[in-house]
């Protein structure tokens, strides 16, 4: 039993399509029901029914793995720990995991939803002008993406999670093996010449509607907060172990 956790943008939709295909697994990605695998904010368990839903599983000899749940790690990693679930965080390189949220931001506001403008306008906007940013759309967002995907890692990492990088999760195939309990008498296609790449959030159309925000700047100068401390990608980039 596995929940590799992930805020989402790497390659989420990729692995959980190679561990579908895997016979014995019952895999959920996007969900915070176990029972019914229905999309987040559709029926949601608690964190600690949904443990107790994969457990249940196991016990029943599936082979349960859930994938991106969006739940708090400080919840559900406990609840796991509490039922015998490794629980894991998926993560990316962090420039390219913030870029794929950020065209997934864009287009979320493009198609008219006010929330995410609306974080991004609370978030953002008394911070920008303090480092030196211009407070464009495309600049809010940005600084949107970044806390969106890295403040989600740090809090996952600072509840102790093991780290799976999902770079290496898709070209190792010992190393997709191993994260996921899978032996080797078990095919995976996606290392045997019928690779998958599933692409979720790269709506370009999108992105190219609206000017590009000043991405270094905010790379090397936006502040995510972290157990009391303030950190910028850089930092984070190396407490997640990339080289910066």
């Amino acid at each position: 039993m596995i929940v590799a956790e992930s805020i989402g943008f790497a390659a989420t939709h990729t692995i959980t399509s190679i561990l579908s295909d895997v016979p014995g697994c019952r895999v959920t990605h996007g969900s915070q029901n176990f029972e019914t695998a229905g999309p987040i904010g559709s029926g949601s368990q608690t964190p600690e029914a949904f443990a107790a839903s994969m457990a249940a599983a196991a016990e029943a000899g599936e082979r349960p793995i859930a994938v991106h749940t969006n739940f708090d790690p400080r919840r559900l990693r406990p609840a796991c720990r509490d039922n015998g679930i490794r629980y894991a965080l998926l993560i990316r390189e962090p420039r390219a995991q913030v870029n794929s949220c950020y065209a997934w931001a864009v287009n979320k506001v493009l198609d008219g939803d006010d929330s995410t403008m609306l974080v991004a306008l609370k978030l953002a906007l008394p911070v920008l002008p303090r480092i030196g940013v211009r407070a464009s759309l495309p600049n809010l967002l940005y600084a949107y993406a970044i806390n969106h995907v890295c403040s989600f890692n740090l809090v996952a990492v600072e509840t102790g999670a093991q780290v799976l990088r999902m770079e290496d999760l898709l070209s190792d195939v010992d190393k997709f093996r191993a994260a996921f309990g899978l032996p080797d008498t078990v095919p995976l296609a996606h290392f045997e010449g019928e690779e998958r790449r599933l692409a979720s959030h790269r709506a370009k159309a999108g992105v190219d509607a609206v000017a590009a925000p000043e991405r270094d700047l905010l790379l090397e100068r936006f502040p995510v907060s972290a157990g009391g401390a303030e950190l910028t990608v850089p930092q984070i980039t190396e407490v997640l172990g990339y080289a910066a």
